[in-house]
C-alpha cells in the first residue's frame, strides 16, 4: 500500500476515527464520575543487614548473602501467615473500640464492620475484655523489667512494643493480645466461620488479598525497606502499616533467634555428654593409680629403672670383690700349716664369723633399703659397734691360738693372720651385701612385673582422656561460636522503624484524566486497527491491479459506480473516457490477434448474474457505433420455466428499483452516498439507444450449445440482417448456472469477463474460468465494473475536480512529488 493510498483510506473513515475516541472519552468520563478515593501511607524500616554492627569482628560482607537476607525479610512480610496475623490484629483492634475513632477507623467503616459482625463474635470479644480488665501494677512490672535488664544482656531487647504499635487508651494490651489469640483459635477451628471467610474473601480492609497489596521494596542499595499501603480509610491505612511493622519485626526476630538458639542448645547438650565422658575417663585413671600405688608413672618407672641398673652394677661388683677376697683367704690359708688351719676352724672362731656375717647382713639391709626414722639410724650405729667389737674378739682369739712366729714359707705369722682376719671380715661383709642385694633385685623384679602392664593401661586411659578432653574443648569452642552467632543474629534482627506510618490527610489524586485519555486513544486505535484489518483481509476484487492478480487475466478497463452524489465529479465525462480506453484496448488486442474475418466477435460472459454484462456491452456498442462502426448486440433471453432464479436476476425488462433514502449512519459518518442514479444515461436499456436491427434477444434453443458463430444464433432465432456488422457483441448466460457453447467461445475474437469490483472471487469462479480458458486460443480479458471513484485515478490520474493549492501541495508531498511554484 502506498502512502497516498493510506491517506485516502484514513480520509475515507476520518469521521469514524474522530468520533470513536470522543465517544470512548465520554463513556470513560461517565463510568468514572464517582471515583473511589484512596489514601496512602508508608513507613521505613532500618534493617542493618548490609552495614549494621556485628559482634563478629572479622565478619565479611557478601553481596549474595545480603541480597538473600533482604529477600528473606521481604518474603516474611509477604507471607500468608504474616498477612493473616495482621488481619486478625487489625480486626481485634477495631472490635475492641467502643465507637469509631478516626485515627483508627472511620465512622463509615466502623458502621459497616458492626453491621456484618455476628453477635457471637461481639460476645466473644466483650467476654475477653471483662475477664482481663483487671488493674495491673505497672510499677512492679517496671521494677522487674529493670532488674531483668540489669542482670541479663541481649541484643533482642526491643523495648516497649507500644512504641511500634500504640493502642488507644481504652484498650489494654493484655486484653488486646487475648482477643487476638481467641480470634486466631476460632479462625483455625473450621473454614466456614465468620473470621475465616472475612480473611479469605474480598473484604477491602481485613481480607488477605487486600493486605497483600502492601508494596514492599528495598530503598536502592541501603539498609532501608519501605512499606507502602493504599486503602479508602486513612485510619485503617495507618494502622495496617503499624500492625504489619509490629508483626514483621516479631516474626523476623523469632525466625533468626530460634534458628541460633537451636544450635546453642545442641552444643550445650553435646558439651554435657563430653564432660561426662571426660569425668569417667579421669575417674578411671585415678582408680587405676590408687590400685597400683602410682603417683607419677613415668617418673616412678624411670627411677626404678635407674636404681635397678645401679643395683645390678653394685651387685656384680660385690660378687667380683667377694671372689677376690675368697681367693685371697684361700691363699693365706695355704700359707698356714695344718695345725693352724684346724685352729682357725675351731668352733669359737666359726661362731664369731657367723655372728659377724649376720651383723653385716643386717647392716647391709639397713643401708640398702634406707633409714626411715631415728630408731633405724640408732640400730645401724649399734650394729656397727657390735661388728667392730666382734672383729676385735676374732682378732684376739686368732692371736691366742697361734704361737708360732713364722709360716711355712718363713713369713711372719702375725702378718698372715692379720691379712687373713681382714679378708675374712671383708668376705663376710661382702657376702651379706650380696645376699641383701639379691633380695632387693627380686623385689625389683616383682615391681617390674607390676609396672610393665601398667604402662600400657595408663597409656590407653590417658589416650581416652585426651580424646575426651579434645572433644570437650572443641564442643566448648563451638558453643562459644554459636552463642556469638546467636548474639549476632539478635543484633541483626533488631529492626527499627525509622519513619512510623503517618496519618494520610488528603486522598491520592485519581487517574481519571489519564483514564479518559487512554480511553480516547484506545477507541482511536481499535477503529484504526479494525480498518487496517478489514483492508488487509479484504478479498474483493476492488481495483484492477488486485483483480488481475486474483483472476490471473489482463484488464481491458474499468467502469465506475453510477451514484447520485458524485462529489462534484464530472461522472459522464469520466465514464465516456473509460469507455474509450476500453475500446482502444479491445481494438489493440483484436489487431494483435488479427484474422481474415471482417466481423469481429466480442464475447461477454460472467460467472454470476447481475455483474453488468448487458450495460457494459450496450455502452461499448454505442461507443463503437459513434466511432463509425456497424455493431450488433445479441443478449440472451432467460428461460422462465427452466431458470427461474437466473431469469429473475437477468430480466432486463424488469423495472429498475428506485433508490431508497440516504442512510443516516452513512451520512453521519461521512461516507459516500451509495444510492444508484437510475436516471443516468449509462444505465439505460440498450434498446433505448440502439436501433432495432442492432440489438436482439436470442433464445437458448436445443441447437444453441452447438453454435459456432453469431450467424448460427441468428438462424436459430430467425433473425435477418440487412448489413454486415463490424463488431458483434454476444452476451452469454452466467457460466456457473448454465452450460455454454464451446464452439462459439473457441471462435470468438476476444472473450471478455465482466465482474463487479465488490464481489469475492472464490474457487468455484476460478475453476469454471480455467475450464473456459482452455477452449480459446485468444487471451481472455476482464472489465472491472462498479469501481469506486478513487480507484479510477489509477487509470485516469487525478480526476477533474476543483482542489485548493494547499490540498494539491499536500497530495504531492504524500506522493513524494515536488513541483515548482508555476506548476502548482
Amino acid at each position: 500500500m502506498k502512502v497516498i493510498d493510506l491517506i485516502r483510506l484514513l480520509r475515507k473513515h476520518i469521521i469514524l476515527l474522530l468520533i470513536s475516541p470522543i465517544l470512548m472519552a465520554v463513556l470513560t468520563t461517565y463510568l468514572t464520575r464517582n471515583p473511589d478515593y484512596k489514601f496512602a501511607s508508608e513507613t521505613t524500616l532500618y534493617t542493618g543487614i548490609a552495614t549494621g554492627s556485628s559482634v563478629e569482628m572479622d565478619k565479611s560482607v557478601s553481596y549474595f548473602a545480603t541480597s538473600a537476607a533482604f529477600d528473606n525479610l521481604i518474603n516474611i512480610i509477604k507471607a500468608r501467615e504474616t498477612q493473616q496475623e495482621v488481619a486478625i490484629r487489625l480486626l481485634s483492634l477495631h472490635l475492641l473500640l467502643d465507637k469509631a475513632n478516626p485515627k483508627y477507623i472511620s465512622e463509615k467503616s466502623y458502621t459497616a464492620l458492626k453491621r456484618i459482625t455476628p453477635g457471637y463474635i461481639d460476645r466473644l470479644v466483650h467476654s475477653t475484655q471483662n475477664k482481663s480488665n483487671r488493674p495491673t501494677d505497672h510499677s512492679t512490672n517496671a521494677v522487674t523489667d529493670t532488674v531483668t535488664r540489669n542482670t541479663t544482656f541481649s541484643f533482642s531487647d526491643q523495648g516497649d512494643i507500644d512504641s511500634v504499635n500504640p493502642l488507644p487508651e481504652s484498650i489494654n494490651r493484655a486484653v488486646y493480645e487475648e482477643t487476638v489469640r481467641k480470634l486466631t483459635v476460632y479462625m483455625q477451628s473450621n473454614d466456614t466461620n465468620f473470621v475465616y471467610r472475612l480473611l479469605s474473601f474480598e473484604h477491602p480492609h481485613y481480607s488477605i488479598k487486600a493486605i497483600s497489596n502492601i508494596n514492599v521494596v528495598r530503598i536502592m542499595s541501603s539498609d532501608m525497606v519501605r512499606l507502602k499501603y493504599e486503602t479508602d480509610d486513612p485510619g485503617i491505612c495507618q494502622q495496617t502499616l503499624a500492625v504489619l511493622t509490629e508483626v514483621c519485626i516479631k516474626n523476623y526476630k523469632a525466625i533468626k533467634e530460634n534458628r541460633s538458639d537451636a544450635v546453642v542448645k545442641y552444643f550445650e547438650f553435646q558439651l554435657k555428654q563430653a564432660s561426662a565422658r571426660l569425668k569417667i575417663a579421669e575417674d578411671k585413671l585415678l582408680e587405676f593409680n590408687k590400685n597400683n600405688n602410682i603417683i607419677n608413672y613415668y617418673e616412678q618407672s624411670k627411677a626404678v629403672a635407674v636404681v635397678k641398673e645401679d643395683l645390678d652394677v653394685e651387685y656384680n661388683n660385690k660378687r667380683i670383690k667377694l671372689a677376690g677376697i675368697q681367693a685371697a683367704i684361700k691363699g693365706l690359708e695355704e700359707k698356714l700349716g695344718n695345725q693352724q688351719k684346724k685352729q682357725l676352724t675351731s668352733s669359737g672362731i666359726v661362731e664369731k664369723r657367723n655372728r659377724l656375717s649376720d651383723l653385716n647382713y643386717q647392716i647391709s639391709t639397713l643401708e640398702t633399703f634406707g633409714l626411715t626414722d631415728n630408731a633405724s639410724n640408732q640400730k645401724l650405729i649399734d650394729l656397727k659397734v657390735q661388728t667392730e667389737k666382734l672383729k676385735d674378739e676374732i682378732r684376739t682369739s686368732v692371736s691366742e691360738l697361734y704361737t708360732m712366729t713364722n709360716s711355712t714359707e718363713g713369713l711372719p705369722m702375725s702378718t698372715i693372720l692379720n691379712d687373713w682376719i681382714t679378708n675374712v671380715i671383708e668376705a663376710e661383709s661382702t657376702k651379706a651385701g650380696i645376699s641383701v642385694m639379691g633380695d632387693r633385685i627380686k623385689e625389683f623384679q616383682k615391681q617390674y612385673a607390676v609396672y610393665a602392664p601398667a604402662g600400657a593401661n595408663i597409656k590407653r586411659i590417658e589416650r581416652e582422656i585426651s580424646v575426651s578432653e579434645q572433644e570437650f574443648l572443641e564442643i566448648l569452642h563451638g558453643l562459644g561460636l554459636a552463642k556469638l552467632k546467636m548474639q549476632d543474629n539478635e543484633l541483626a534482627s533488631n529492626i527499627k522503624a525509622v519513619d512510623t506510618p503517618f496519618f494520610p490527610i488528603s486522598p491520592i489524586p485519581t487517574k481519571r484524566k489519564i483514564l479518559i485519555i487512554v480511553g480516547a486513544l484506545l477507541g482511536f486505535l481499535i477503529v484504526l486497527t479494525t480498518i487496517f484489518v478489514l483492508e488487509y483481509f479484504d478479498t474483493t476484487l476492488k481495483k484492477p491491479s488486485k483483480a488481475s492478480k486474483i483472476l490471473k487475466l489482463p484488464t481491458l478497463g474499468v467502469l465506475p459506480k453510477i451514484l447520485l452524489d458524485t462529489h462534484k465529479i464530472n461522472l459522464p465525462y469520466i465514464t465516456n473516457r473509460l469507455l474509450e480506453i476500453a475500446i482502444q484496448n479491445i481494438e489493440l488486442n483484436i489487431k494483435f490477434n488479427s484474422s481474415e474475418k471482417t466481423t469481429k466477435t466480442l464475447l461477454f460472459f460472467s460467472t454470476l448474474a447481475r455483474e453488468g454484462k448487458s450495460v457494459v456491452a450496450g455502452n461499448l456498442a454505442l461507443k463503437l457505433k459513434q466511432q463509425g462502426n456497424k455493431v450488433l448486440v445479441l443478449s440472451h433471453l432467460p428461460d422462465l420455466s427452466t431458470e427461474p432464479e437466473v431469469a429473475l436476476k437477468e430480466n432486463l425488462n424488469a423495472p429498475i428499483r428506485k433508490p431508497k433514502g440516504v442512510s443516516i449512519i452513512n451520512s453521519l459518518l461521512g461516507y459516500d452516498d451509495t444510492r444508484i442514479d437510475t436516471e443516468s444515461p449509462f444505465l439505460r436499456n440498450p434498446t433505448e439507444y440502439l436501433e432495432k436491427d442492432e440489438f436482439f434477444y436470442y433464445k437458448k434453443t436445443k441447437n444453441f450449445y452447438s453454435t459456432n458463430n453469431y450467424r448460427e444464433i441468428l438462424e436459430q432465432n430467425q433473425i435477418t440482417l440487412s448489413y454486415i456488422p463490424d463488431f458483434v457483441l454476444i452476451e452469454l448466460p452466467p457460466i456457473l448456472f448454465s452450460p455454454y457453447p464451446v464452439g462459439l467461445i473457441s471462435n470468438a475474437d476476444l472473450p471478455i469477463l465482466v465482474c463487479r469490483s465488490n464481489r469475492v472471487w472464490n474457487e468455484a469462479d476460478q475453476g469454471v474460468l480455467d475450464t473456459l480458458m482452455k477452449l480459446t486460443e485468444k487471451k481472455t480479458h476482464f472489465i472491472l465494473n462498479g469501481v469506486e471513484t478513487l480507484v479510477i485515478e489509477s487509470v485516469l490520474g487525478d480526476l477533474p475536480r476543483k482542489r485548493s493549492r494547499l490540498r494539491r501541495a499536500i497530495k504531492n508531498i504524500f506522493r513524494f512529488q515536488f513541483y515548482s511554484k508555476n506548476q502548482l
